[in-house]
């Protein structure tokens, strides 16, 4: 399980964080299906599907997954029926629709043909690093980091954490790292940068397969424009792209770290699973103390 992007939280009392507690309870709150009426549903999944397998411990990192099913109803559909509706009647009975009696019959058809959509889920995986005091998302959907939250306080009761708080802005320390040429040592700009200026329009540029430090770019910044997210690769190990709320997003992990896991896995799902997770999370436990340097992060 090598995660594509990667939203970090702190933990605010790992002494009282009973990772076991989460073990053993996390198959009582599992994703229900959607009912007739419900909007969606939110729960947790196994690993893989139809196994028993709900979590993975590694060096006091656990990994889980939960999963979203809601009901998709498409608005166009709604539409049309509710265009032939309100024809109808303003033929039938000689009048307009008002604006109130719309909305109602709108309401009144998502009703009648929620029951009749399809279902759509959708994953969200994440883990909790005890030494590093973190917990990491594989998503940056605010509506599913919120989900999860809710369900984690749900499983355990309460769990105490808080959004990482940079004391430096990442935007200007990234906007200072091109214009002064003075990237950190363990990193390296990649070929990708989109900046922003700071006007009510926020007009925004966007630059691919180019160097970051290149003229093109630095002569923007210079001119008052700042870094919005910016492709970086951290020493040998992992490349993504740094947004300016300290998201991370097209992370991709070294072929040798890939090539490392495989072969200390046994082969099989699980065990594939296994040697993959162990070697992220002890990565990215170690990019996250450079990571905590960079934007001072107590």
């Amino acid at each position: 399980m090598w995660f594509k992007n990667a939203q970090i939280f702190q933990l605010k009392d790992t002494e009282s964080l009973d990772t076991n507690e989460l073990i053993n309870k996390i198959p009582e709150f599992p994703l229900k299906e959607c009912g007739s009426q419900e909007e969606f549903s939110f729960g947790w999944l196994p690993l893989i599907r139809n196994s028993e397998q709900w979590s993975l411990a590694s060096d006091r990192c656990l990994l889980f997954r939960a999963g979203k099913e809601e009901k998709v109803l498409p608005s166009a559909v709604v539409r049309e029926e509710l265009e032939a509706k309100v024809a109808e009647i303003e033929l039938i009975e000689g009048r307009k629709v008002g604006r109130k009696e719309k909305s109602d019959m709108k309401d009144e058809l998502v009703f009648t043909l929620r029951p009749k959509a399809f279902s759509k889920r959708t994953d969200i995986w994440a883990y909790i690093d005890l030494q590093a005091k973190i917990l990491v998302l594989n998503s940056t959907n605010a509506s599913m980091t919120e989900l999860l939250f809710k369900h984690l306080q749900t499983t355990l009761g309460s769990f105490p954490m808080t959004p990482l708080q940079a004391q430096v802005s990442p935007s200007s320390l990234m906007t200072d790292w091109l214009v002064k040429n003075e990237v950190p040592a363990s990193l390296e700009t990649g070929d990708e940068c989109e900046i922003q200026d700071s006007s009510e329009d926020k007009a925004t540029i966007r630059f691919k397969s180019l160097e970051p430090l290149s003229e093109d770019v630095t002569r923007h910044l210079q001119q008052g424009m700042a870094v919005k997210n910016l492709g970086l690769r951290w020493t040998d190990k992992l490349s993504f792209v740094l947004h300016d709320d300290l998201t991370l997003r097209k992370i991709k992990f070294d072929d040798a770290l890939k090539e490392a896991a495989f072969n200390d896995s046994q082969g099989g799902g699980l065990s594939d699973m296994d040697a993959n997770f162990s070697l992220m999370s002890l990565t990215m436990r170690e990019f996250f103390s450079s990571y905590c340097l960079w934007f001072e992060i107590n």
